[in-house]
């Protein structure tokens, strides 16, 4: 989670892995440095502070999916290049425009398959439960 970083949710769990967030840091700083800007420059523009930017480009930490849009208009790079190097499932590829529950558990790429299948299970049984209820 980045500290220092007032945008972030207190207590929101990272959904980065740390090979996604290297790559991501790689592809940042080539496109910032091939833009001329400053991490300072660059934290203004996307409205986070610079100890934020420089947290992403040393992989210490990543942007949330809304900031990533931000930097890719920003730096003029391909829509959705710099969301797809964390893991960040555009919302164009998704069948009814939200993620569901189960759509974020298949697409976490830090679960196996009993961890999808423990997480779907409890899933449809809180579903069922809840149903009872109502």
């Amino acid at each position: 989670m980045l500290r220092h970083d007032r945008h972030r949710t207190e207590g929101q769990p990272s959904v980065t892995t740390a090979q996604q967030r290297e790559a991501f840091r790689h592809r940042l700083r080539e496109a910032r440095n091939a833009m001329g800007l400053s991490q300072r420059a660059l934290a203004r523009a996307v409205s986070r502070t610079p100890s934020a930017v420089w947290q992403w480009e040393e992989g210490r930490g990543a942007p949330d999916p809304q900031t990533v849009i931000k930097l890719e208009r920003l730096l003029q790079v391909e829509p959705n290049a710099l969301a797809r190097l964390l893991g960040y499932v555009p919302a164009s590829e998704l069948s009814g425009g939200a993620m569901t529950v189960l759509d974020a558990v298949n697409a976490d790429p830090r679960l196996d398959q009993d961890g999808r299948e423990l997480l779907t299970g409890v899933y449809r049984w809180l579903v069922r439960k809840a149903k009872g209820r109502g």
